[in-house]
């Protein structure tokens, strides 16, 4: 597991339920693990991650968790992964930890990274 160093995310991460805690530390290793250039931080009161632009942030509710993509539209997203139909948003909602595609989040993080974000 990819160690939190930020003591602003650490202070986060802590004040998450169990059910919220596992699934954005499980969603927060794939996207950091896939391209060494991630940086993350906290903006808008949750976890962001970004490069030179911002890539995609935690939206936190009671019974799910959504990764907002800022430039989601902008994807290619085979996958089906990313949902919505804003001009530039897109986000991927999950419910349960093993509802995870960890395949496609990579594709989509390097994508975004590709792209310049």
């Amino acid at each position: 597991m990819k160690k939190i160093k930020n003591k602003e995310i650490k202070d986060y991460v802590n004040g998450l339920t169990d059910f919220q805690k596992e699934i954005v530390l499980a969603i927060r290793e794939v996207v950091l693990n896939t391209d060494e250039r991630m940086q993350e931080d906290i903006k808008w009161g949750s976890i962001a991650f970004f490069n030179k632009k911002n890539i995609c942030g935690f939206r936190v509710a009671k019974a799910h968790i959504t990764l907002l993509f800022m430039e989601g539209a902008s994807l290619k997203n085979s996958d089906g992964l990313l949902k919505g139909d804003g001009v530039k948003a897109r986000t991927y909602k999950i419910v349960n930890l093993n509802e995870i595609n960890k395949k496609a989040l990579k594709f989509l993080v390097s994508e975004a990274l590709d792209l310049g974000l």
